[in-house]
């Protein structure tokens, strides 16, 4: 049912961006060159409801892969305690989507210095999949790395220890 009334829709926008695009060059009063403005406003209006799903995933990809790493401080070999120092989750501006950020660091329970941080980033995606189209799913990056290095760390033994 929820695919037949999505090729519903589909079919409507459809309908609509082929209206559009033959009518918004006579409403803005293009005489001369109408069929070439109407060809090249139709794959705008066709894909303008997913405009920014497409443009916001390409961003958060870029995201992920430049600053979802980890970092370990170069004397993290000393470190014999930890304590979690998470922060709270905040958005970020300047990308089409909303995008928010976890920053995890943990710390050296004897220096309180950080010792190991990295974040993961999260969004729900563009405006259809917030509202309803992506059926309240999440899309999470992480570095990588990250399992593999906090198990080489130990890093549930350095908690323990830490508490």
């Amino acid at each position: 049912m929820i695919g037949i009334l999505f090729l519903i829709v589909i079919a409507i926008w459809l309908v609509a961006a082929v209206l559009l695009s033959k009518r918004i060059p006579r409403w803005m009063g293009i005489k001369k060159h109408a069929t070439v403005a109407s060809l090249l406003l139709f794959p705008l209006l066709l894909t303008a409801p997913i405009a920014d799903e497409l443009i916001g995933s390409w961003q958060f990809n870029r995201l992920c892969e430049r600053e979802a790493v980890v970092t370990l401080r170069p004397d993290w070999e000393r470190v014999k305690r930890a304590q979690d120092n998470d922060d709270a989750i905040t958005q970020i501006d300047g990308y089409v989507i909303p995008i928010s950020v976890q920053r995890v660091e943990f710390i050296d329970a004897d220096t309180k210095q950080p010792f190991l941080t990295y974040k993961g980033f999260h969004t729900e995606g563009g405006f259809l999949m917030r509202h309803g189209l992506g059926l309240d799913g999440e899309t999470s990056c992480w570095p990588k790395d990250k399992t593999q290095i906090l198990n080489n760390l130990n890093i549930d033994q350095l908690l323990k220890q830490g508490k």
